[in-house]
């Protein structure tokens, strides 16, 4: 699982002018830039990779999101409601079985050199191999 294909789908489920991979760009007061993050070890079934049948991506969602604090915490929470709970869904062609939350909402980093309220979202994927 690329982080591409997560953008991809964020793009089709949250509203957003700008999406960033890996680092942010540009000076857009408004932007969700996703972060490979440090995950698990790495899952294999006794009986070798053969029988593993999933596997997990950890990533960070940074929600760099204006100067308005009401309009960023919404932002931050609807892209956490998204992955929160869910399973049975597809990200291109992966189908996800479950998403762990690595907080119980998103952590509210403060505001960057401009002002611009900030929060972190981590969460697991585990999705079959």
């Amino acid at each position: 699982m690329l982080l591409s294909g997560i953008r991809e789908y964020l793009k089709t489920q949250i509203d957003c002018p700008q999406y960033y991979l890996n680092k942010m760009g540009g000076s857009q007061d408004k932007s969700i830039t996703i972060y490979n993050a440090p995950g698990q070890v790495p899952h294999i079934a006794i009986g070798g990779l053969e029988n593993t049948t999933y596997t997990t991506k950890s990533i960070s969602f940074l929600i760099h999101w204006g100067k308005n604090s009401d309009e960023a915490e919404k932002k931050a929470m609807e892209v956490y409601n998204l992955f929160f709970g869910q399973s049975n869904f597809t990200i291109g062609d992966k189908k996800i079985i479950q998403c762990k939350m690595r907080s119980s909402e998103p952590i509210y980093l403060g505001t960057d050199s401009e002002g611009i309220i900030e929060y972190i979202i981590d969460t697991t994927i585990y999705y079959e191999r």
